[in-house]
């Protein structure tokens, strides 16, 4: 199975210590540096990583904050804090 079709286990971990069954479903980069350049006649889109941090998302809790509440931190990761997984799928390394 292909890297970009594995579920990804969501890394929230309740006050009991027991993990949430979710899986992660969208991840968000904030901050980031997007471009465009022209090279050879063409338009070549590039990015840069975000300079503040990525977000995850999970499958059975979206953001883990409920109803109209701010984002849970813990589902907040700078680059060199991602699970292995999410920084194998945004090129990221650890």
């Amino acid at each position: 199975m292909s890297e970009d079709a594995t579920a990804i286990p969501c890394p929230f971990t309740y006050a009991n210590g027991k993990r949430c069954p979710g899986h992660v479903v969208r991840i968000e980069g904030y901050k980031a540096d997007l471009e465009w350049r022209l090279e050879g006649g063409k338009w070549k889109f590039g990015h840069s990583g975000p300079r503040s941090h990525y977000h995850l998302f999970c499958s059975a809790k979206g953001n883990h904050a409920g109803y109209d509440r701010e984002d849970d931190p813990r589902m907040k990761f700078f680059a060199s804090q991602l699970p292995n997984a999410v920084a194998r799928i945004i090129g990221s390394s650890k």
